[in-house]
């Protein structure tokens, strides 16, 4: 048995484009929803609120909680979105890693509730709610991998501390998070060094 037929047998055939294209606007509707849920929380808090003001002054953790993990979905969407937009196909690897990190995306407005039900500060709920953030970033940053080694994707691999330091930032915000709760969400302003890192870690040898 070839290496060929190997991998074929642990990654399954390739999916042509209508495939792709079905399994991309399944993942866009779940999206969807899960950014929507994320403000739930927020919608219940505000319909018992006495008043605006007394809303806005006693939510503004969850406020920010909820913002984060909205930009947070709407990023990894937008990365999964331009991965696939270079691909022209995908595996069964990539079919089941695309449903694993479609977990964590309908994850995220729960790990995002778990956060606002607590004072901010809760070791737990911190680490589910960037814990999954790492996951699901994790996972994307895997699939790209997947589709560049199975040759369906035309996109020019990057460096490879360029294409981990979003995750390890992310890692590095999820053990200062566990060490120091009491600092909340704020540790997620390490993830601000990818904008002089990356141009940095993007240049390749000559």
């Amino acid at each position: 048995m070839s290496a060929e037929q190997i991998d074929d047998g642990a990654h399954g055939a390739a999916q042509g484009e209508k495939a792709l294209d079905r399994l991309v606007a399944f993942s866009d509707a779940v999206v969807a929803i899960a950014i929507t849920l994320v403000v739930l929380p927020l919608v219940d808090k505000a319909m018992d609120a006495e008043s605006a003001s007394a809303f806005f002054a006693d939510n503004v953790t969850g406020m920010i909680s909820a913002a984060l993990s909205f930009v947070v979905i709407a990023a990894f969407w937008r990365t999964n979105h331009v991965m696939f937009v270079h691909a022209h196909g995908y595996n069964r690897l990539v079919g089941r890693l695309q449903t694993l990190w479609l977990a964590t995306i309908v994850f995220l407005p729960v790990a995002t509730a778990l956060d606002l039900a607590g004072p901010g500060t809760d070791r737990v709920g911190l680490g589910a709610y960037i814990g999954t953030m790492l996951l699901g970033g994790v996972i994307l940053r895997v699939q790209a991998i997947a589709l560049q080694r199975a040759g369906l994707s035309d996109r020019a691999p990057a460096p490879p501390l360029r294409h981990w330091i979003g995750a390890i930032l992310m890692a590095v915000a999820l053990v200062l998070v566990l060490l120091f709760p009491q600092y909340g969400a704020l540790w997620l302003l390490v993830l601000l060094l990818e904008i002089p890192l990356g141009p940095l870690l993007s240049r390749r040898p000559r």
